[in-house]
C-alpha cells in the first residue's frame, strides 16, 4: 500500500540522497562525445597511461592503456566512484557512538547515436553497492538520515533509462526506472552538504514512497525549452518504489491501485543576474492511498508545492573566493495527511577559498512536522518533535584529480524522534577511477 512514510515505518525515517546527483558531484562524468563519428578500432594497442594513481589524472584507473578513451570514441563511458563516510554523534541524540559507511558505484552510459545511428539517443544505467550503517536511528533519532549515501540495501541497481532529444535539444524525453530526485527539486549549491535533507525536499521523501535514492522506479520526463533561460519540465512516476531490501535489487515498485503515481510538474528561470543563477516553482500530486491521521481512515490523493533558488554571487577571480547562495522551501496543505507538511532550507557556499577547486558551505534546514501525525505519534508514548533543524558546516579539498576529503560537521536540534540536541564530526572521501 502506498501510504504516507511515516504509516509505513513508523519508527524510522525515510531515508534520503541529496538525489544521485550527490554522488555523480564527485564521480566526474563525462558528456556525451561531440564526434558521432566512432574510430575504426578500440585504441588497444596505445601503451599504458602512467596517470593511473597520479595526483593530475581525473582518475584514479587512468586510461586503461588506451581502452578508455577507445571506448569512449565509440560513445561509451564508464565511469565508477567511492564515498566514505566516518561520522561520530559526540553529545546528545540518543547514545553517543560513531558509524562508518561506504557506497561503490558504477555507471554504463552509451551515445546511441554514435553506436547505432539513433539520433539524439542515449541509454544510461548504474549499480551500486553499500555497506555500514547510519548514525539516524541508533544514535541521534533525527527523521533523516545523516548522510546521503545511506541505504539499508546493500547491492541495487537504480537507474536503467533512455533519453531522447527532439527539435534542435529543446526538448528531451527520460523513460525507464528513474528517480524524482535526478531532475526535481534540485540545487547544485545545496550538493555539497552530507545531511540527506540537502537532498530530495522532506515534502516529498517524507510522505510518498515515490522513487528517490536508493530505489528508482518506472517512470517519464518530458523537458522542453520554450525560449533561452526558460524550461518547463513534467514527469510521471510509480507510486510505490518499494522497500530497501537487498532482495528485491532494486524491482520491488508498485503502479496503479493503491500505491497510484506521482505527478511532477516544474517551471525554471535560468537568469544571467550578478553570475548566474536558477529560480524554479514546481509541485506534485501523488494519487494513491495515504492515512488520515486524525480518523485513521485511508484517504487518496496528496499534493505539494515548492520553490528552488539557486544563485552565484560571484565567480572566483584575482585571489576572491566564489560564492553562491541557496533557498528551498515546501509546503503540503492537507495537514491530516502530512508526516511533513512545511520544509525550508538555504545555505552558502564558497569556491576557491584556499585551494583550486575547493568549497566551504553552510547550510541550515527546518522541518515542520504536520500536528495530527505528531499527535498520533504521541499517543502511542512515542517521542516526536513539532519540528527538527539541522546546521552543518562543511568543507571539501580536492587532494588530487581523482580524491577528495570533506570535514564536516552537524548539530541536530530536536531530533525528531529523541527531542535531545545532538552534535556530529565526521569526515568523508570520495573517490573516481
Amino acid at each position: 500500500m502506498n501510504v504516507n512514510k511515516c504509516s509505513r515505518k513508523p519508527a524510522h525515517s525515510t531515508r534520503l540522497f541529496g538525489s544521485l546527483a550527490a554522488i555523480c558531484a564527485f564521480a566526474a562524468v563525462p558528456g556525451v562525445a561531440d564526434s558521432n563519428e566512432p574510430s575504426s578500432k578500440l585504441a588497444l594497442d596505445e601503451p599504458p597511461v602512467a596517470g593511473a594513481f597520479r595526483a593530475d589524472s581525473d582518475r584514479a584507473t587512468g586510461e586503461w592503456g588506451g581502452l578508455r578513451p577507445g571506448l569512449e570514441e565509440r560513445g561509451i563511458y564508464l565511469n565508477g566512484s567511492f564515498t566514505g563516510d566516518f561520522l561520530a554523534n559526540v553529545d546528545g541524540g540518543t547514545d553517543t557512538g560513531s558509524t562508518w559507511a561506504g557506497l561503490f558505484d558504477l555507471e554504463l552510459e552509451a551515445d546511441l547515436e554514435q553506436l547505432l545511428g539513433w539520433k539524439g539517443t542515449s541509454f544510461f544505467t548504474n549499480v551500486f553497492y553499500f555497506h555500514g550503517q547510519d548514525l539516524e536511528e541508533n544514535h541521534v533519532g533525527s527523521f533523516d538520515a545523516i548522510s546521503n549515501i545511506y541505504s539499508e540495501a546493500d547491492f541495487n541497481v537504480f537507474n536503467l533509462y533512455l533519453t531522447q532529444s527532439l527539435a534542435d535539444d529543446q526538448v528531451w524525453i527520460k523513460a525507464g526506472q528513474i528517480a524524482v530526485d535526478d531532475d526535481f527539486m534540485i540545487s547544485d549549491s545545496a550538493e555539497l552538504f552530507v545531511n540527506s535533507t540537502f537532498g530530495p525536499l522532506p515534502t516529498m521523501s517524507g510522505n510518498l514512497s515515490a522513487p528517490e535514492f536508493p530505489l528508482a522506479a518506472p517512470g517519464a520526463v518530458v523537458h522542453y525549452e520554450p525560449v533561452d533561460g526558460w524550461f518547463l519540465q513534467g514527469a510521471v512516476y510509480a507510486g510505490d518504489a518499494g522497500e530497501e531490501d537487498s532482495g528485491n535489487r532494486g524491482f520491488d515498485w508498485r503502479t496503479g491501485g493503491q500505491a497510484g503515481w506521482v505527478w511532477f510538474a516544474e517551471l525554471g528561470h535560468e537568469n544571467d543576474w550578478l553570475a548566474g543563477g536558477v529560480v524554479k516553482l514546481g509541485g506534485f500530486h501523488a494519487s494513491g492511498e495515504f492515512e488520515n491521521f486524525k480518523t485513521g481512515a485511508n484517504e487518496r490523493g496528496l499534493g505539494s508545492v515548492y520553490a528552488v533558488i539557486d544563485q552565484q554571487l560571484r565567480d572566483s577571480s584575482n585571489g576572491i573566493p566564489g560564492t553562491s547562495l541557496f533557498l528551498r522551501g515546501g509546503f503540503v496543505p492537507n495537514d491530516d495527511l502530512a508526516v511533513v507538511n512545511g520544509y525550508v532550507d538555504g545555505g552558502v557556499v564558497f569556491n576557491d577559498v584556499v585551494m583550486e577547486d575547493d568549497a566551504f558551505g553552510l547550510g541550515i534546514s527546518h522541518i515542520f512536522f504536520g500536528d495530527k501525525y505528531v499527535d498520533s505519534v504521541r499517543a502511542g508514548g512515542e517521542t516526536a518533535t513539532s519540528s527538527q533543524t539541522i546546521i552543518e558546516a562543511t568543507a571539501q579539498f580536492p587532494l588530487s584529480g581523482w580524491l577528495t576529503v570533506q570535514p564536516d560537521i552537524q548539530y541536530v536540534i530536536d531530533p525528531h524522534f529523541s527531542g535531545e540536541n545532538a552534535l556530529i564530526l565526521g569526515v568523508r572521501g570520495s573517490m573516481t577511477f
